[in-house]
Parts: C-alpha cells; sequence; structure tokens
C-alpha cells in the first residue's frame, strides 16, 4: 500500500482530527467513509432540527481533495434517507462542489505520474518504469513499481506538490508524526495571522499550526477543553492508520447522482501535482458521460481563468495557475467559481 502525504489521506471529519474528539472508542465505531457520512447525516438531521428556518433553504456540500469520498457519500445517503424521511428530516439537497477531488484511485495514481513526467518533475527513466512495472488496478503494487513511487517521493519533498510552482515554506512545516508541540518559532501577537500578506504564502499551515496550539487561542475558542496529551494538527496520522473503509472509487455514487439530478461541478487548479488536472480528466473520462458543450476557455476580467466542459449531468472546470487549495492560489477566480455554480450559470465565455 502506497501512502501519501496526509493533506489528502488523513479524513478532515472525523474524530480526532483538529480539536474534534470522541467518546466512543475507535474500536467499537472504526473511523472510515462510511462512518463519517452517517456521522455528518446524522449532524445534518440534527442541525436543522434545531435551525428549522433554514430547512427548506437549498442545501449545497462543497469541499475539496478526499472529499471526493466525503461528498458524493454523503449526498448519495442525504438522496437514499430522502426517499423515505418524514418533512422534519427531508433535507434540499441540490447539487454538490468538489475541487481537486480523489475519487478514483486507479485513475488518480496514474494521472499522478503522467503529470509528474509532463511537469519535468520525474526523468524519461523513471517515467519509463512506471509504465513497465505499475498497474495501478492491482491490489497489490509490484516491487518494482513500489520502488518507483519511493524515487518519485523523494523528489516531492523537494518542492510544493500541492501548488508546483510555488516555494516552499522556508520555516518548516509541522511534523503530523510527532507527540510535541511543533517548533516553529515565536508569535509575539495574537494578531500574527493578520500579517500575512495578500496572495499565495506556502507557510499559511506552518503559521495556522502555531497559533491553535497556543492556549491563549484555544480557550478564546472553548477548544481543548479536556486538555488533551497531544497537540492540535492539521493531519493525525494515527487516524490515517486506523482508516481502512475507504472505497477505492466512488464513481457509481457518482453516476447515480448525475441520474438523480443533483447539479455536480467538479473543479481542479492546474498546477497540483497531488490530484492533477490529469487525473480528474482520466475519472471523468471513465464514466462515460455525453459531452454537452465541449472544452472551451473562460475568463476572469480580460484573462483566462481555466477551461471548462459541459457533460450530460456534470460539469468540469479548470482554473488556471491555482493548487491544490484553489480559493489559496486563486481567491478571485475561486469566488468567481463558486458564484455561478449556486447561480448555475456557465462561467464568461468571453472577456468582460
Amino acid at each position: 500500500m502506497v501512502k501519501w502525504s496526509c493533506q489528502l489521506a488523513v479524513p478532515g471529519l472525523s474524530s480526532g482530527v483538529g480539536f474534534s474528539y470522541t467518546n466512543t472508542s475507535f474500536k467499537i465505531d472504526p473511523p472510515g467513509d462510511n462512518s463519517t457520512a452517517h456521522g455528518s447525516y446524522a449532524f445534518l438531521v440534527r442541525w436543522f432540527q434545531r435551525f428549522p428556518q433554514h430547512k427548506m433553504k437549498e442545501f449545497y456540500i462543497a469541499g475539496e481533495s478526499y472529499a471526493g469520498h466525503y461528498i458524493p457519500q454523503l449526498a448519495n445517503l442525504i438522496v437514499d434517507e430522502n426517499k423515505k424521511a418524514s418533512n422534519e428530516n427531508y433535507i434540499n439537497l441540490k447539487g454538490i462542489l468538489i475541487g481537486n477531488a480523489y475519487m478514483d484511485g486507479d485513475t488518480d495514481l496514474q494521472g499522478i505520474v503522467d503529470s509528474s513526467w509532463h511537469h519535468a518533475i520525474i526523468s524519461d527513466t523513471l517515467y519509463e518504469t512506471y509504465l513497465r512495472s505499475c498497474n495501478f488496478s492491482a491490489e497489490i503494487l509490484s516491487r518494482e513499481c513500489e520502488v518507483a513511487l519511493g524515487e518519485f517521493s523523494v523528489l516531492n519533498n523537494l518542492i510544493d506538490i500541492y501548488s508546483l510552482y510555488a516555494p516552499n515554506c522556508e520555516r518548516g512545516y509541522p511534523d503530523f508524526n510527532t507527540s510535541s508541540s511543533p517548533q516553529i518559532g515565536p508569535t509575539t501577537s495574537r494578531f500574527d495571522l493578520l500579517r500575512i500578506p495578500m496572495g499565495y504564502d506556502p507557510c499559511t499551515q506552518t503559521y495556522a499550526t502555531e497559533y491553535l496550539n497556543r492556549e491563549d487561542v484555544q480557550r478564546a475558542l472553548h477548544a481543548n477543553t479536556t486538555g488533551v496529551p497531544y497537540p492540535y494538527s492539521l493531519c493525525r496520522d494515527s487516524i490515517n492508520v486506523l482508516w481502512h473503509d475507504s472505497d477505492k472509487t466512488v464513481l457509481p455514487i457518482v453516476r447515480k447522482l448525475a441520474q438523480e439530478g443533483l447539479r455536480i461541478w467538479i473543479f481542479s487548479g492546474d498546477t497540483d501535482g497531488r490530484i492533477p488536472t490529469t487525473s480528474t480528466r482520466y475519472t471523468l473520462k471513465k464514466l462515460g458521460l455525453p459531452i454537452k458543450e465541449d472544452w472551451s476557455p473562460w475568463f476572469t476580467h480580460k484573462q483566462v481563468g481555466g477551461w471548462s466542459v459541459v457533460y450530460d449531468g456534470l460539469t468540469f472546470v479548470t482554473v488556471r495557475g491555482a493548487g491544490h487549495m484553489v480559493p489559496t492560489s486563486r481567491p478571485e477566480q475561486a469566488l468567481q467559481l463558486f458564484e455561478h455554480f449556486l447561480a448555475n450559470h456557465n462561467l464568461p465565455s468571453k472577456p468582460f
């Protein structure tokens, strides 16, 4: 089994992530896709019961990365439960929006390899090794393929694989495998996070980890009231180890949701090397949906914001120059994308 960075692999809706916790043993309720979907659904039902004034508003689910699993699975559960739910528990789900989505194990891995070669990260020799020895549809990868992936991981560590043309954080990144607080550097003011310059900053994750480990910040958030014996971390590898329930593909669910008439938009920052645009294009091709409006540019003012294709039941949009976290590196384009998704309007096809 090949392990990738926990920014993708460690789920963000599970107990033990961030400040969340559970009184139920993981042995009784192990973390996984199914547990996350049902836990999220139970929360939504109770939230709408608590705030009924919002119940009939249109409801959309959005996320990125491993949300390529979370969102279709949760949407599918809502669709199924709505068919037998009382009026009180009916959720007015209208659509889903997912960015740089991990949806299909085979095509995601193949796309990472192909994209890495296209972006001149790996050599011809290493790429040929992949083509010769890696069958990403196999349950167990060959030893030669595992070794090649290991070589790729070494190269990954030299750059920010989540935003290929952004610099690395020179202050260093938090160590998700340590049980001690990250040693990042002094913080002198509660407003330090507000001093981050506009635009993409590769150290944002580092600043946030340090900030959220401060006792005064935790008190202000009413977080960590139980005094857990480990620091706040964006990801926690101990959960990753326990996460055995992970569908290899969610494409049958996506196909079903399209047939149910949900609005589905998939978007992709095209400088992401972790779930690259190449992977997503392979994945969507696997769905076999008819094309209604073929590949064409969309615009942000006078500049091309990216490219889009409208399938029967699904829209795919790329965001030019964006990494894995599209709103971080291209906030204006991300807002434009979000507004057009909610309005169910195609993105501008001409400069304006």
